[in-house]
């Protein structure tokens, strides 16, 4: 005869409200309010030194690509010759269209209030001075300049 347990055993599946199903835990507070204020302001500064490495960076491989072309002797176009400034646009796009209607490559920007019209792009002054030459018989005070 068996004897008798003071404790009672527990069921192996018991009939509970929960039912055994999984719950995942939801966490009420997101990571950022989590984080101290100085580990905040570390991150931030972690942060901006490696925008300022990547962006020095890409500035050097940018030097490195200039440098590379001007010892081929390939040198980016950086002299125009200014033909004039106009205060008025319809004028300064009226003369563009005529340097077009010549075969030349016009070039409008604006600079304050005036807008200057420029043809042709050179890597240095000695290729743009037959052009100069020639553009002054008609527009007087024309010039070479920096792009």
């Amino acid at each position: 005869m068996p004897e008798k347990q003071d404790y009672s055993q527990g069921e192996l599946f018991t009939q509970e409200l929960d039912n055994g199903q999984y719950k995942p835990y939801i966490r009420s507070n997101p990571f950022f309010t989590r984080i101290r204020g100085y580990e905040k302001m570390l991150l931030l500064v972690m942060g901006l030194v490696l925008l300022s490495i990547v962006s020095f960076s890409l500035g050097v491989e940018k030097g490195k690509r200039s440098a590379l072309l001007s010892k081929r002797g390939i040198e980016p176009a950086s002299y125009t010759i200014q033909v004039g400034a106009f205060k008025n646009r319809q004028l300064a796009l009226r003369q563009a269209q005529i340097l077009a209607k010549k075969g030349l490559a016009p070039l409008a920007f604006a600079k304050g209030s005036y807008i200057i019209l420029c043809v042709g792009k050179f890597s240095n002054q000695e290729s743009a001075q037959p052009l100069l030459n020639e553009l002054q018989r008609t527009y007087a005070g024309c010039r070479i300049r920096r792009l």
